[in-house]
């Protein structure tokens, strides 16, 4: 397995076993930290073909830039004559999504989206997997999160924009928590530089944009010392690119929530970048350290999934995701397609240190 391999087959010694293929139509041409993501996705991906290969199980992998457009999709679906797909790792382009999930309705494929958007196309389709959502979806298991992990404290919502926008997960505390407090700045900075020195207090920003993290960074600043917990958001792990971005988090005592993040330290992820950098030439990159092992992960889960059940198999433990517990698919409402509503807090502690809090079942 070499990093340009872009069709991969595995021949093992247990013909009894039928090939599974799997096809990976993602933006891998696309400019910036889009393409980039999904190259990375896809690596991690390769390296769980590799590693479930090992069983006996033979895979057929193809892939492909997806495009930009249906038509795109649609021609990529059209060239396949090799037979069916047994699953698909899709873009989050919705009108993508519409082919490739009547292309599932039609084959019985399963239809795997490992990265974020609305996803109204999987309303009756059983076999539609939403690995990461938007912040909508997984806000009553943040909520339930925030609650168990700060239990006791007081909760407040600031808001920098005199209340004009406010979040899916702040809306939610807002109707939720009774008593919840209200801060606005700049008119009540004084009061919100003596909430950030109070460890009892839990200071909510109602909006996720850059412009409001940097409001709260500049008052944690100003503060002296940040006691407080601040909740952030995965916009914030987003724009993590340096040391130096992490530094800010933990000046701010940040609680940032995030659907995946590997702990480093662990031996099997020690492990993980070591064959990586076997098997692509390169180190695993820093920065973006949990892209290729989101595709290990997410990979590993759905294709053991159907190497051993074959249909339906959402109800595996969640450690079958070997590099981090982080995958608990539940339906949502009256929508028979599945979702992903694992979500953690990433503590950016003050000492430069990080921890991970997360839902224990």
């Amino acid at each position: 397995m070499k990093k340009n391999i872009l069709i991969l087959l595995f021949t093992v010694a247990l013909p009894a076993l039928a090939q599974i293929r799997v096809g990976v139509f993602l933006p891998f041409k696309s400019q910036g930290a889009v393409g980039s993501s999904a190259v990375e996705y896809y690596r991690g991906l390769l390296m769980a073909v590799d590693s479930l290969s090992q069983s006996g199980q033979e895979f057929c992998v193809v892939a492909a830039h997806s495009g930009q457009s249906a038509a795109d999709m649609q021609a990529l679906l059209n060239e396949q004559k090799d037979g069916p797909f047994n699953i698909i790792f899709g873009p989050s382009n919705q009108e993508q999504i519409k082919v490739i999930n009547d292309y599932s309705r039609r084959y019985g494929a399963k239809v795997a989206i490992p990265f974020g958007g609305a996803y109204d196309n999987f309303i009756s389709n059983p076999s539609f997997y939403a690995l990461r959502v938007t912040m909508t979806d997984f806000t009553p298991e943040a909520y339930q999160l925030t609650v168990s992990a700060l239990r006791g404290k007081t909760l407040y919502l600031l808001s920098t924009d005199g209340g004009a926008q406010i979040s899916p997960f702040a809306n939610y505390i807002s109707k939720y928590v009774k008593a919840v407090r209200m801060l606005e700045w700049p008119k009540q900075e004084k009061k919100i530089l003596q909430l950030m020195a109070d460890e009892s207090a839990v200071i909510i920003p109602t909006m996720y944009d850059e412009q409001t993290q940097s409001i709260v960074s500049a008052l944690a600043a100003k503060s002296g010392g940040v006691r407080a917990a601040v909740i952030g958001y995965p916009a914030w792990y987003d724009r993590v690119q340096t040391d130096a971005d992490r530094k800010v988090l933990c000046q701010m005592n940040a609680y940032v929530m995030q659907q995946y993040y590997p702990r480093t330290d662990l031996p099997r992820v020690k492990k993980f970048a070591s064959l990586y950098k076997d098997n692509f030439d390169q180190e695993l990159p820093h920065e973006r350290f949990s892209l290729p092992m989101w595709g290990f992960d997410t990979g590993y889960y759905m294709l053991k999934g159907l190497a051993r059940h074959k249909i339906e198999f959402y109800d595996q433990q969640v450690y079958a995701a070997p590099l981090q517990s982080a995958l608990r698919f539940k339906p949502r409402s009256t929508l028979s397609g599945l979702i992903n509503t694992a979500v953690l807090l990433v503590h950016y502690k003050p000492d430069g240190t990080q921890e991970l809090v997360e839902i224990t079942e």
